[in-house]
């Protein structure tokens, strides 16, 4: 089923004008450098306070909205859990917001990163005079299979256990390397 007739899409918040940081602004906004790309996840703890000109066009981000990169060479989505209140996303995302009862938020998030989507996104995504550009209607074209609720849960939770399990890796390996090395220095000392 094509993205449009499961979720609503919205553009992010787009400035006429320079936006300037103000300590008593009215919200906040979520911008590319508060991303982690590789980890796909963001930090909501440095956001820019502003004070916006907001039309109705504009959303304020809510739980389970999910993020899409639109620009650059890469493309990837991050789910929104844990917001404060009144937070902008930045114009060089895509706010995709599930609207049907029929499919799970995070399962949509996963599935957005799946390398099916990246090809699809790869053969039909606009080139900008510096950067790659992937429209709205290539977006909402995006054909998410819809399998039933229950399987999406499973997904979600093996996708979660997945990364649980990368991150106790990367731990893993640190410790490691933290032993080899003192094993290593402890040899030097003693020789």
């Amino acid at each position: 089923m094509q993205l449009k007739k499961i979720a609503i899409i919205q553009s992010g918040y787009i400035s006429r004008f320079k936006i300037e940081p103000r300590e008593e602004g009215t919200h906040f906004l979520l911008q590319a450098r508060d991303v982690d790309a590789e980890c796909l996840t963001y930090k909501a703890n440095n956001l820019v306070h502003f004070s916006p000109d907001l039309s109705r066009k504009d959303w304020v981000l809510m739980p389970d909205d999910i993020l899409f990169m639109a620009r650059g060479a890469r493309n990837y989505s991050i789910l929104i859990q844990d917001i404060p209140d009144r937070v902008l996303a930045a114009a060089c995302f895509f706010i995709v917001r599930v609207s049907s009862d029929q499919v799970l938020p995070y399962y949509l998030y996963w599935y957005l990163n799946q390398a099916t989507v990246e090809h699809y996104l790869n053969r039909h995504s606009g080139r900008g005079v510096n950067m790659p550009v992937v429209r709205r209607s290539v977006l909402e074209s995006i054909d998410i299979p819809i399998p039933p609720l229950e399987v999406q849960s499973k997904i979600a939770k093996l996708d979660v256990l997945l990364e649980n399990e990368l991150k106790l890796i990367d731990k893993l390996a640190e410790k490691r390397k933290d032993l080899i090395t003192a094993a290593c220095m402890q040899a030097v000392r003693n020789s």
